[in-house]
C-alpha cells in the first residue's frame, strides 16, 4: 500500500515492562513517511511522558518523567529503560495499512482449507535483511499475522481511518512473549504542523540513558 505524503495519528499503546509490569500510553505521531518521524508519548492526566524524533541522519529520544535522554543512528530504536526495541517504519506503517515487511520479497503463496467454506493464504518471503517471513491473509485479503525470527505480530480488526485502512490493533511478541499492543484512535492524511515539530532539544540536566 502507498504511504499518503503526510500524517497524524492518536493511538494508545500498553508496554510490556518486565520489570515493572505493564503500562498503557496515550501517543500521537506526526510523519513524513520513511522521511522524519515525531511522536509524543503521555500518561494519565495528559502529563508528557517520552519524545521521539527520527530522520534519516539520526534519532533522539527523550523520557521526561527520569530526566533521561539517548541519541542514535539506523532504524531500530529502544531496547533500554523498559522500552522494547522496534523499528520506526515498521511501527509507522501500521498507521496507514502496512503489515508485510518493507522492502522485502515475495517467494510464494499458498492457500489451506480450514473447512469447507473458509480458506486462508500463507505468504511466504523475506525481509529487506534477508530474514524469512510467514504472513497469515483472511479471507478479504487482510494480513492477520506475521512471523519473521522471533517476532510475530497480530493485526486485530481493519477499519477505515479517514483515507486508509489500517489494523485497530496491533500486538507484538517477540519469542512467544507478548511485548506490546497499539491501537489506532484516529488517523489524519491532511494534517497540519509547526517547523517546531521536527526539533527536539534535549535539556541540560537530563542524563544519557543506558543500553
Amino acid at each position: 500500500m502507498a504511504p499518503p505524503d503526510s500524517l497524524k495519528a492518536k493511538f494508545s499503546i500498553e508496554v510490556n515492562d518486565s520489570e515493572e509490569g505493564s503500562e498503557t500510553l496515550s501517543g500521537v505521531l506526526f510523519a513524513v513517511p520513511y522521511k522524519r518521524y515525531r511522536m509524543e508519548f503521555s500518561g494519565p492526566m495528559g502529563v508528557g511522558v517520552a519524545s521521539v524524533l527520527w530522520s534519516d541522519t539520526g534519532w533522539t529520544l527523550t523520557v521526561s518523567t527520569q530526566k533521561t535522554y539517548a541519541l542514535g543512528k539506523g532504524n531500530v530504536l529502544g531496547g533500554f529503560a523498559g522500552i522494547p526495541r522496534f523499528d520506526i517504519h515498521q511501527i509507522a506503517g501500521f498507521f496507514w495499512g502496512e503489515s508485510l515487511p518493507r522492502g522485502g520479497s515475495i517467494d510464494s503463496t499458498r492457500e489451506f482449507l480450514i473447512s469447507d467454506s473458509i480458506s486462508l493464504k500463507k505468504i511466504y518471503g523475506s525481509g529487506a535483511s534477508g530474514i524469512p517471513f510467514v504472513a497469515v491473509l483472511n479471507a478479504d485479503g487482510r494480513v492477520v499475522e506475521v512471523s519473521q525470527g522471533a517476532e510475530r505480530l497480530e493485526f486485530v480488526d481493519y477499519a477505515e481511518f479517514g483515507t486508509v485502512i489500517s489494523p485497530v490493533e496491533t500486538r507484538a511478541y517477540r519469542n512467544g512473549e507478548w511485548v506490546m499492543t497499539i491501537r489506532i484512535k484516529k488517523v489524519q492524511t491532511d494534517a497540519e504542523w509547526g517547523s517546531g515539530t521536527w526539533r527536539l532539544p534535549v535539556p541540560q540536566n537530563y542524563q544519557p540513558l543506558n543500553r
